[in-house]
């Protein structure tokens, strides 16, 4: 078995490596990737919680939470959000604090903040009341040609899919997250940890299985369904086991459907055949046995992860140097897994925009 230290986060294969990449690289500048949340539903302009949506640049989430609940004098729980926004970003996202909270007139809020508009609502964000991001980035330094390579690469993007993996953000600086992790899981979970690290080293394992079955999954071929496979129906969240592969591929063609892949946890839906095969071939290359998983599983129940995700608006936009790429994705879909199929780079963690 591979001590924790020499597991490295799995690098997926390009989806598009049969087109010419486009080359260049996401610009450095903090507007160089801007993220604006859509959320799942808008204020209705009444009710005891108090609604912001606020712009930030170069903060986290907790950084900005930090500043609301000082200027708003209420403590840091009591402030609501539905995801966390890239630090080494522009990022936009609705807030809620509580009744008790002064006006946003009155909050002195340093330049990096401003808020955009504030309403009432009836209940606290929580995390996931989001549809998605929109996402607007610049890629710079694209040789000659560059432009109508990316146009090609986003054209088959838009046909096929994109592979819906887990981007480098999540695995922390040098993927360095996942060893820690997994060493935490093997010693049974007894290393106190604070809150925010009781949930992200178990996220951080089940994106690293999660990530190692879609490039199982791809080299059996995406483009055809596997019997017992677990399918999304578009549009909702209910779920099923593929038992005539004919019949759903038909409607896997017409996008009525999508595959799934495995967030392991106690929850989760088991795949059954093949499809499981390579679930338990993505758990055991990490090491983890019986007693790792039970203590993954009394802190993330699992759940499912469609394996492509389709870009809604994509556009691409030629600029001095490069293009300007705006897209929208559901939430938990990474832009920088797009971004990667143009310029065609293994980017780093240290190299990306932060997560918080």
């Amino acid at each position: 078995m591979k001590s924790e230290e020499a597991i490295k986060p799995h690098e997926p294969a390009f989806a598009t490596v049969h087109l010419p990449k486009a080359g260049g690289a996401i610009g450095s500048r903090f507007e160089d990737f801007c993220v604006d949340e859509i959320p799942a539903y808008e204020p209705s302009g009444e009710g005891e919680h108090l609604y912001v949506r606020v712009e930030k640049r170069g903060l986290t989430t907790p950084d900005l939470v930090r500043v609301l609940a000082r200027e708003s004098r209420v403590a840091e729980r009591e402030i609501g959000y539905a995801g966390l926004k890239d630090r080494r970003a522009v990022t936009s996202q609705w807030l809620s604090l509580p009744r008790t909270a002064t006006a946003p007139e009155t909050w002195n809020l340093p330049p990096d903040v401003r808020v955009l508009e504030a309403s009432r609502h009836g209940n606290k964000l929580r995390t996931g009341h989001l549809r998605g991001n929109r996402f607007r980035i610049a890629v710079a330094g694209v040789p000659d040609g560059g432009v109508e390579r990316a146009r090609q690469i986003v054209a088959e993007l838009e046909r096929s899919g994109v592979p819906n993996y887990f981007g480098g953000q999540r695995f922390g600086r040098d993927g360095e997250n996942l060893g820690k992790a997994l060493s935490w899981l093997r010693g049974g979970g007894r290393a106190r940890l604070p809150a925010f690290l009781y949930k992200l080293y178990p996220s951080v394992v089940q994106s690293e299985v999660f990530n190692r079955y879609l490039s199982l999954r791809r080299a059996e071929g995406l483009e055809h369904l596997l019997a017992g496979e677990q399918m999304r129906l578009s549009g909702s969240g209910a779920g099923f086991a593929v038992e005539d592969v004919a019949v759903e591929s038909e409607r896997w063609a017409r996008r009525e459907i999508v595959p799934t892949g495995p967030i392991i946890g106690p929850k989760m839906r088991p795949a059954s055949g093949r499809p499981l095969e390579l679930e338990q071939r993505s758990v055991a290359e990490l090491g983890l046995e019986a007693d790792a998983l039970e203590v993954l599983g009394r802190a993330a129940p699992g759940a499912r992860r469609d394996l492509l995700v389709y870009p809604e608006g994509i556009e691409l936009t030629e600029r001095e140097g490069g293009f300007e790429l705006s897209f929208g994705l559901p939430s938990g879909s990474y832009a920088t897994v797009l971004v990667r199929e143009l310029t065609r780079s293994q980017l780093s963690a240290g190299e990306l925009p932060d997560a918080d």
